[in-house]
């Protein structure tokens, strides 16, 4: 991916491009794997954990980054989230696909209005087991 978008992506959301968070950032867009802070660490080994696990908590403070926490290795897992999607994780497997084949206005006009709140941020989890392995 090119630095200079990466650089553009951080300070749009107002933080400093730093290498570590360059790289981080480029490496959660071109990895759809969904890994956890350890996984991102055997890959980026030049980074230390304390780094990457602090870089992501920025990240997510500015919703670049999502945490998916429903998968039953009970781990933190990481994903970019420049473009809205929802997440379905299959209980078996434990994979985590993503999906975007729907329009959240419906149910987020219906939390509005049972709430009474402006809804500011949503994640959407789905969790599910293929058919042949649900006997």
């Amino acid at each position: 991916m090119d630095a200079d978008k990466l650089r553009q992506i951080l300070q749009k959301r107002g933080l400093k491009a730093t290498q570590q968070r360059l790289t981080l950032l480029e490496y959660l867009m071109t990895h759809e794997t969904h890994p956890t802070a350890e996984m991102i660490h055997k890959d980026l080994s030049d980074i230390s954990l304390a780094t990457i696990y602090n870089t992501l908590e920025k990240l997510v403070e500015v919703k670049l980054v999502a945490i998916i926490e429903g998968v039953s290795d009970g781990k933190r897992h990481y994903d970019y989230f420049g473009d809205p999607h929802y997440h379905i994780i299959n209980t078996k497997t434990e994979e985590i696909i993503d999906a975007d084949n729907f329009d959240p206005t419906v149910l987020l006009q219906a939390a509005r209005e049972a709430s009474g709140l402006n809804i500011t941020d949503y994640r959407i989890e789905v969790y599910g087991v293929d058919p042949k392995d649900a006997k």
